[in-house]
């Protein structure tokens, strides 16, 4: 039996073929597109780049609103791609696109909305989306003005079909399953009256096309908190369920969502390997009879866990986005059945988009993949180059990756490591439990630079001297960044200058030598992690910063920031921050620390009161000192050389990565 062969097999929807199991969903990078009012080719190129890397179908957010790139500029969604499909310029390049991604044998669909007369929706109440302003009020709309929203809406359909589009999708959770209050048939109260209106619509548009035009809904397997225009308690999978089953007639393919913002968009914080609770629902729906395709979605890559669930027949097909991102040759490595060699992907967000106080500019990036975000510029940027001798020094993360990336184009690659062990700073994954996104791509690099056939050399100390005596043709330099401990903070060294209290790199695997109460000094993302590390292994955390904020430099999209729903009351929730999990977490911010003396930190308020704190242990998490003058040691040893990664500033994954690329490429 070949190698995923489940995964890799068409199945039937209607009139149409798919051509594998895989679905790319609506999940845009937020950031292709820059002013042009048409998909431009970046756009265009990442969608059609989707299509040959595997996905059956590729679906495209509907997002027409002209005022959305007038700002404010701080927010997401006004820097998302804008295009009125109305315009014949941009119809253009939306056949162009559909015509393109048909060449791979990929269908296309539209994520479509409702489009309400102005001031009215279903059941009224606050404004909502893109525009709205506080204090805004909608009407119901009368129903005898109903049949002319759905007739809208086929002409919207037919607009996106004569463009070459093969079906649509909608969210049928989020208002559509909320409650609210009518006089008519179209009543709230139940979930046979709330769900009329989407069944109408999705009966009409079966009714007008049949099986020539695919129709996919969306659905969450549970919302316990509400979302959109009508806040308050959600539905749960018991009535989940009997909407899936009333709507089923005029539905092609449910995509079945986890049950919140958050879990939809999984993290190393609240998803574990193999925990698929939609997947269980698919079974269900599955079981009960359910004739539409079941596409559950929600943290899938590993494709031999996906052939699997297709084996016990859970589900038909997977919503899959980052995994595609992560690696632009998945669909090769599955079809030479190379799953192991898929690059793991972080579970980071960063592709999701950013904010404006998040520590990343505004443009599309992944992790893992440094060449997302450029692949339609890289013929340019990348040209043909003479195989060489190259050196990298470090066996960290970036320079791992260096070793990967000048082996792919051609070079004779030597990495020396000084320690016994590779990974560098990623090595705290293997101590971290929710870390194990990074373990796993950590481990990816060291297999691959087997694969690669990069010449490891451990325990070597690599000195100017050695490098030039192997004559290099290229040096890149990676020797990374240690650990900073303040120097204005008095009691943190003896007389001689020794460090008397760990850092938080020195705590990793060792946290049963600290005490129950942790005072950490400093307050990054880096040390948040450190603070859960501990709190998930029973200690007490109090964390001090001079920030405004505790993990100020962590992204506010999708991660740490944002890791699970939490209820403030019976009928209040919040998309929270991990840390509030744990009611032994204290953050003091807007604070200076002044001293240490034994377990007592002494601290300055921002009114410059002076507040003394006693634990049982301290860390420090002073950031890092970039190990710049030992890089630039090994100037002059190549005819190229370039110092890359944390040695010239503390970076990131995927700043680390994509300069290693960078550096790569152009040796």
């Amino acid at each position: 039996m070949q190698k995923y062969e489940k995964l890799l097999s068409p199945i039937q929807v209607g009139k149409h073929i798919l051509k594998d199991r895989f679905s790319y969903p609506n999940a845009s990078p937020h950031t292709l597109m820059g002013p042009e009012t048409f998909p431009a080719t970046g756009f265009r190129d990442f969608h059609v780049n989707l299509a040959r890397n595997g996905a059956a179908i590729v679906t495209i957010a509907e997002w027409d609103d002209p005022s959305q790139h007038q700002g404010p500029y701080q927010l997401d969604f006004t820097h998302m791609q804008s295009f009125d499909p109305r315009d014949p310029s941009v119809q253009n390049y939306y056949s162009l696109m559909a015509e393109e991604i048909h060449f791979y044998g990929s269908k296309l669909f539209a994520n479509l909305q409702v489009e309400w007369p102005e001031g009215y929706s279903l059941y009224g109440g606050p404004k909502f989306g893109p525009g709205a302003k506080p204090g805004e009020i909608d009407e119901p709309i009368p129903k005898e003005q109903i049949p002319d929203v759905i007739e809208e809406f086929l002409d919207k359909v037919q607009l996106y079909k004569s463009m070459g589009y093969d079906g649509m999708s909608m969210r049928c959770d989020m208002d559509v399953l909320q409650k609210g209050h009518r006089d008519d048939e179209y009543d709230g109260a139940t979930i046979e009256g709330r769900t009329r209106f989407i069944r109408e619509i999705y009966a009409a548009v079966k009714k007008r096309y049949g099986d020539k035009f695919i129709t996919e809904a969306t659905v969450a397997w549970e919302q316990p908190w509400g979302y959109g225009r009508n806040m308050g308690p959600g539905v749960n999978s018991d009535q989940v369920d009997e909407f899936c089953h009333l709507i089923d007639p005029y539905v092609d393919i449910f995509q079945v969502r986890e049950k919140d913002g958050c879990r939809s968009h999984p993290t190393g914080f609240n998803f574990k390997q193999g925990d698929h609770p939609a997947v269980a629902f698919c079974e269900r729906l599955k079981k009960e009879g359910i004739t539409a395709l079941l596409e559950p979605i929600g943290g899938f890559q590993e494709p031999d866990e996906m052939e699997q669930i297709l084996e016990e027949g859970k589900c038909d097909l997977f919503g899959v986005a980052r995994a595609f991102m992560a690696d632009p040759d998945y669909l090769q490595k599955m079809l030479e059945g190379r799953g192991e060699d898929i690059i793991p992907c972080l579970k980071c967000n960063k592709c999701h988009g950013t904010l404006l106080d998040d520590p990343d500019p505004w443009i599309t990036m992944c992790s893992v993949n440094p060449r997302h975000g450029l692949q339609h510029e890289l013929g340019r940027m990348v040209h043909e180059t003479t195989p060489k001798k190259v050196a990298v020094i470090g066996g960290g993360c970036t320079g791992m990756r260096a070793a990967i990336e000048a082996a792919q184009r051609g070079h004779k690659v030597t990495l020396y490591e000084q320690s016994g062990v590779l990974g560098g700073q990623l090595l705290h994954a293997d101590y971290f439990d929710f870390k194990w996104p990074i373990k796993n791509y950590k481990e990816w690099l060291i297999r691959t630079l087997k694969e690669e056939n990069v010449t490891v050399c451990m325990n070597t100390k690599a000195t100017p001297e050695l490098i030039r005596k192997e004559g290099f043709g290229a040096v890149l330099a990676a020797t990374g960044a240690v650990p900073k401990v303040p120097e204005n903070i008095e009691g943190l060294r003896d007389k001689d200058g020794k460090v008397l209290y760990p850092t938080c790199w020195d705590i990793w695997g060792k946290e049963k030598e600290l005490g129950k109460h942790v005072i950490i000094i400093g307050g990054s993302e880096t040390g948040m992690e450190t603070a859960i590390y501990l709190l998930r292994a029973g200690h007490k955390v109090t964390m001090l910063t001079r920030q405004d904020k505790v993990a100020h430099d962590a992204s506010r999209l999708h991660n740490i920031t944002m890791s699970f729903v939490k209820q403030d009351g019976p009928t209040t929730a919040h998309e929270a921050a991990e840390w509030e999990r744990y009611d032994e977490f204290t953050g003091i911010v807007s604070v200076t620390t002044k001293k240490v003396e034994g377990n007592t930190v002494s601290y300055e308020d921002e009114d410059g009161n002076m507040h003394a704190l006693t634990g049982d242990s301290v860390v420090i998490c002073g950031g890092v000192k970039p190990l710049t003058d030992e890089a630039m040691a090994f100037a002059g040893t190549g005819r190229q050389f370039y110092p890359i990664g944390d040695c010239i500033g503390a970076g990131n994954i995927q700043r680390c990565t994509r300069q290693a690329f960078a550096r790569a490429v152009i040796l």
